[in-house]
Order: C-alpha cells, then sequence, then structure tokens
C-alpha cells in the first residue's frame, strides 16, 4: 500500500512538472504574453515547508559558525498555483558563492545534476527563484536587483527569498519574499541606469521598488502536532530578555552609512546640476553675441549671419543614474523599520524592568 501511494504521488508529480514546464514554454513562445502584467502581478502569496526553512537556516548557521561565507545563496524549487496565485517552494539545495567563470561553471553543472537527479525520484525540480542570507536588510544592492531582474526574465513568477539569521537568533524568524514592480522591471529592461526623467515617468520611488509578497509556512499535521508539544515544554522566560544594544548599534551604523551615501549622490547631483547651468549660460552667451553681430551688420548693410544651434557646440553633460540613490533610500527604509520594530518590542520590557527596580 505505501509503494502503490508513493507511485501514486510521483506519478502526479511528473505530470505536475510536465504540464508546468509546457505551459512555461508556451508562453515564453508567444512574445506577446511573457512579460504581460497579468502574469507579474500573479502572485499573491507564497507558501514554504518547514522542511524548506530548516534546510536553508542550517546552510546559512553552518557558514556562519564555521566563518566561511557570510553571504550564501541557493535555489529554490516547487509549483505554482495559478488557481490560487499561490507559489509553493517545496525544495531547495545550496550553491556556492563565487564570481569567477570557473565557479560560476561549477554552479550551472550542480544545478543541471541537482534537477536530473530529483527529477528521477520525482520531487519538485522547477526552479522558482533563489535564496540568499541578509544581514540587517543590507541585500538591498546591485547585484540582488540583477540577480531578480536575472530569474524575472526567465519567469515571471520567480521571487527572491531573505533569510536574517541574525534577527532569527533573538527568536524573531525572518525570511521575506521580494520580486521586482512592473514599473522597475521594465525601466531596468530599457536601461541599467536610471535617470531622474524615467523615474518621473513611470512614477518609481524607492517604496515601490519592490514588491514584498506574503510568506505563509505551511506545516503538515504532525509537524503541528509536535509544535503544540514542544510549545508545552518551552522555557517562556526568553521573552522577558532585555534587547540587546549591540543590535541596535549595528543597525545605527548601517543606518548613518546609508544617509553617507544619499549625502555623496546629491553632491554628484548638485554637480550635475552646476554643469547644466554652466552649459546654458554658455548657449545664451553665444546667442548673444551672434544676435549683436548680426545688428551690427544689419547697421552697416550687410547681411547678418544665418542662426546656429549652439546646443550642438555645447555638449550637455550625461544624465547622473538614479539607481544607487534609490537602493541606498530602499536600504534606509527597511533600517528605520527594523530599528522600530526592534524598539518597539523592547520599549515594554524596559519599563517592566524599571518598575522592578524601583
Amino acid at each position: 500500500k505505501q509503494w502503490y501511494q508513493r507511485r501514486v504521488r510521483g506519478v502526479l508529480n511528473y505530470y505536475t512538472n510536465y504540464y508546468y514546464k509546457s505551459n512555461l514554454s508556451s508562453r515564453m513562445a508567444t512574445g506577446g504574453t511573457k512579460h504581460s502584467p497579468q502574469l507579474f502581478e500573479s502572485i499573491e502569496k507564497v507558501e514554504i515547508t518547514s522542511q524548506v526553512i530548516m534546510k536553508i537556516t542550517r546552510h546559512c548557521h553552518h557558514e556562519l559558525e564555521k566563518q566561511l561565507d557570510p553571504n550564501v545563496n541557493g535555489v529554490l524549487l516547487g509549483l505554482i498555483n495559478e488557481n490560487k496565485h499561490t507559489l509553493e517552494v517545496t525544495h531547495c539545495f545550496p550553491l556556492m558563492n563565487s564570481d569567477t567563470d570557473e565557479g560560476m561553471e561549477i554552479n550551472r553543472e550542480y544545478m543541471l545534476e541537482m534537477e536530473r537527479s530529483l527529477r528521477q525520484v520525482n520531487i519538485d525540480y522547477q526552479q522558482v527563484g533563489f535564496y540568499q542570507s541578509t544581514y540587517l536588510n543590507t541585500h538591498c544592492d546591485r547585484n540582488f536587483l540583477d540577480s531578480v531582474f536575472d530569474y524575472l526574465e526567465e519567469m515571471n513568477e520567480a521571487i527572491a527569498l531573505i533569510y536574517d539569521p541574525l534577527k532569527t537568533k533573538l527568536g524573531n524568524l525572518c525570511i521575506r519574499a521580494f520580486k521586482l514592480s512592473l514599473a522597475a522591471f521594465e525601466l531596468y529592461k530599457e536601461d541599467k541606469d536610471f535617470t531622474a526623467l524615467m523615474l518621473r515617468d513611470k512614477s518609481l520611488t524607492y517604496q515601490n521598488l519592490f514588491k514584498e509578497i506574503p510568506v505563509v509556512v505551511k506545516n503538515s499535521t504532525l509537524t503541528n502536532v509536535l509544535m503544540c508539544e514542544l510549545d508545552k515544554v518551552q522555557d517562556n522566560t526568553s521573552f522577558f530578555t532585555l534587547p540587546t544594544s549591540s543590535y541596535l548599534e549595528k543597525s545605527m551604523q548601517l543606518l548613518l552609512g546609508g544617509l553617507d551615501e544619499i549625502n555623496q549622490d546629491l553632491q554628484k547631483l548638485n554637480m550635475h546640476q552646476r554643469a547644466v547651468y554652466k552649459q546654458q549660460t554658455q548657449i545664451m552667451k553665444h546667442a548673444q553675441e551672434r544676435k549683436d553681430e548680426n545688428s551690427g551688420r544689419e547697421k552697416n548693410g550687410l547681411k547678418p549671419l544665418p542662426e546656429e544651434d549652439f546646443t550642438k557646440m555645447f555638449k550637455a553633460p550625461p544624465p547622473v543614474g538614479r539607481l544607487e540613490s534609490l537602493l541606498s533610500a530602499n536600504r534606509i527604509a527597511s533600517h528605520c523599520e527594523m530599528i522600530e520594530e526592534h524598539v518597539k518590542s523592547g520599549i515594554g520590557k524596559l519599563y517592566l524592568a524599571d518598575s522592578f527596580m524601583s
């Protein structure tokens, strides 16, 4: 009976993966529906199993304890439930963090071999995104944006799962799912460095640069029973632990670093504005000189000189890219939310401790 049940699940899993890959191939073959807004915004929540969470946490904490690599990443596998608008993450495996050509080739061969092996044992092998570790919300940078964009180019429903091991150690599981907004994806596809005019046309700000998708942890019935049993024997005194100042201090340092980056970007913008003002002044100066010269020639009975386009003589300075400013502003907003949440959870404990001491 158990063999028959495993066989039925294997057959259903195989045909589900086959249907999804064939459906994905047909959508990619029709160029008009590859990146349509309906498909891009179809995912409303992410369901992730506890087994996947344990694998991600084990990978991150193992690298953190061994001090091998603080930034780890891996591949997420699963299926997409189009009826419920849900992305189901059922499996994952780690990758080697390397920027060299040799390391990328090793990762590519390893991914192909893992997908082949998972398919043979009837496990979901369809890639639905990637996971990455972060520390105090420092993941929002150019590399992260490139990775999310590359996955979204292949599949509209792909996500990036972010795990913070330091915040999890404080007692709160920190797993968040992100993807690029449709406006940011279209702009990044046109030009890798946003300009102020492009941001104004698309109404794109740091608040809607990324779209956060709710994450739901899905457990089996036996897992829920085990969690209830563990809750009975759990030490509840840990809830009265006062917040650590080192966590808040590090968050403030990162916040100040983000403000310095914004200040540097503002200095670049001011230099660009001065260069534009200098160019416009030179154009107006030459235009006035030509006008005065033609007035003198007309008084002397000479033919006036033809009007010229002085903008061709003085090239306009290149526009300043606003992408780094958007990323910095996004990180600052994340740090502010993190500090507010950390202080809000600890302010009540501090008042309670002060009442006992007094």
